[in-house]
C-alpha cells in the first residue's frame, strides 16, 4: 500500500517546535525529507501563494507549528439548515489527496499540509471541554478540516486518541477518512465508543474527482478489516454527486457496502448532495478543467452555497436511501447533512426539531460485538 504522506517533499518546522515530541517522531517517520526552520507561518503562506497552484503544490509540503488556539470548536454545519451538535478536533489541516469539490482549496489560508504539535495542550483542552460538558452525551471527531488518517503512520495520531477516548463512556470519537491507512488502528483494542469512518462515492467519481484517493472497493476492505477487529464503523455519502448512470453507480457500491460489512456494527450513515460557496466554482474550473461536477443546474440556497434544485435533490435521496434499506441497511442510523427539516420529513419520516434532537438520535447506538 502506497502510504499518503509519501509525497511530502518539504518539511518546514515554527521555530521552537523541534523540542515537540511529535515533531520528533513525524521527522523520524517520514525520513530523508529537506527540513526548513521558519520563524512564522506566514513566511510559507506568502511563499507557496507565489506559485501557480498553491494548493496543489501545497500538498507536497508539511508544516510542524504548535496551534495557539482552541483544538475544538463546534461543527460550523451551515446556517438555516439542521446540524447535528457534532464537535470537531483541529489537529491537522489540509491532507495529500486533491478532491476536486474539496472546500479547504477555498477556505484555509495556508495551502500547506500543517499538523499541529502541542498534543499536550490538546489533552489539556480535552479534559476541561469534557467536564464542561459532562452532564450530556457528546460526538466529537477529526476529519473536518483534514483527513484523520492520511498522515497517520507518520503522526500515529489514532493510537493516542483510542488510547484517551477509550474509557470515556458518554462520548462517541470519530475518525474520518478516505484513506486505507488503517495499520495503527488494527493494531488497538478496540472500544464500543470509538467509530471509524469513511467518505464513499461511486468508483467513477472516486476515479475522476478524487484525485489520490483509494478505489471505493479498497475503502470498503479497510472497513471490512477494521470491523472485524470489533470497531464500529460509520459511513459517509457526501458529497453525492450527480451524473449520467449514478442510480446503478450508487446502487453497486451500497450493495458492495453491504455484502462486506455487518450492519449491526455500523453506527450511521450520513448523507449529502454535492454543495459548494459560489468563489469554490471559479476555482474548481481553474485547477480541474477536466471536472464536470460544476456545470449540472444547480441554485443558491438558504446559506448562499450552490445546490441542486431540491426536487433533483429528493429524487437522489430516495434512491440511495431506498438502497441503503433495500441492500441490508434497514436498521442502520441515516442523517442527513446540513439539510432542511423538509428533505428529513420527506425521506426519512423524521423532522428532528433541533441539533440537539439530532444528537440525541445519533448517540442511542447498540453495543456491537464482531463475530
Amino acid at each position: 500500500m502506497i502510504k499518503p504522506h509519501t509525497q511530502i517533499k518539504k518539511v518546514f518546522i515554527e521555530k521552537g517546535s523541534l523540542q515537540y515530541p511529535l515533531a520528533q517522531k513525524v521527522l523520524k517517520n517520514l525520513g530523508p525529507v529537506p527540513v526548513e526552520i521558519i520563524n512564522d507561518e506566514e513566511e510559507v503562506i506568502e511563499k507557496y501563494n507565489l506559485l501557480k497552484d498553491p494548493v496543489g503544490e501545497g500538498k507536497k509540503a508539511l508544516l510542524l507549528k504548535p496551534l495557539k488556539g482552541d483544538f475544538i470548536k463546534p461543527c460550523p454545519c451551515t446556517p438555516h439548515y439542521l446540524g447535528c451538535n457534532y464537535y470537531i478536533i483541529n489537529t491537522d489541516l489540509n491532507c495529500p489527496m486533491d478532491c476536486t469539490y474539496c472546500i479547504l482549496q477555498h477556505y484555509l489560508d495556508n495551502p500547506v499540509m500543517v499538523s499541529h504539535v502541542n498534543t499536550n495542550d490538546l489533552w489539556e483542552q480535552l479534559d476541561r471541554f469534557l467536564y464542561q460538558h459532562r452532564s450530556r452525551f457528546i460526538r466529537i471527531g477529526t476529519g473536518e478540516l483534514g483527513d484523520s488518517l492520511a498522515l497517520d503512520d507518520i503522526t500515529e495520531r489514532s493510537k493516542e486518541f483510542i488510547a484517551y477516548f477509550r474509557e470515556k463512556t458518554r462520548v462517541n470519537f470519530e475518525l474520518k477518512t478516505k484513506t486505507i491507512n488503517t495499520d495503527n488502528i488494527l493494531c488497538e483494542k478496540p472500544a464500543d465508543n470509538i467509530i471509524i469512518a469513511w467518505s464513499l462515492n461511486t468508483e467513477l467519481m472516486a476515479k475522476k474527482e478524487e484525485k489520490g484517493a483509494p478505489a471505493v472497493k479498497d475503502r470498503i476492505e479497510a472497513a471490512y478489516e477494521v470491523q472485524k477487529k470489533g470497531f464500529r464503523v460509520a459511513f459517509h455519502f457526501d458529497p453525492l454527486i450527480l451524473y449520467r448512470g449514478w442510480e446503478q453507480d450508487y446502487r453497486d457500491i451500497i450493495d458492495r457496502l453491504f455484502s462486506r460489512i455487518d450492519p449491526s456494527g455500523i453506527a450511521w450513515i450520513s448523507i449529502g448532495s454535492l454543495r459548494f460557496p459560489k468563489p469554490l466554482k471559479t476555482l474548481i474550473r481553474k485547477r480541474f478543467p477536466l471536472s464536470q461536477i460544476i456545470y449540472e443546474e444547480m441554485v443558491g440556497g438558504k446559506d448562499g452555497k450552490l445546490r441542486y434544485f431540491k426536487p433533483m435533490r429528493l429524487k437522489l435521496y430516495q434512491d440511495i436511501v431506498r438502497d441503503i434499506r433495500s441492500c441490508g441497511g434497514k436498521g442502520v442510523p441515516l442523517y442527513f447533512c446540513m439539510e432542511s427539516n423538509e428533505i428529513w420529513r420527506k425521506i426519512l419520516n423524521k423532522e428532528p426539531g433541533s441539533k440537539e434532537e439530532v444528537e440525541a438520535f445519533l448517540s442511542l447506538l447498540p453495543r456491537f460485538k464482531a463475530t
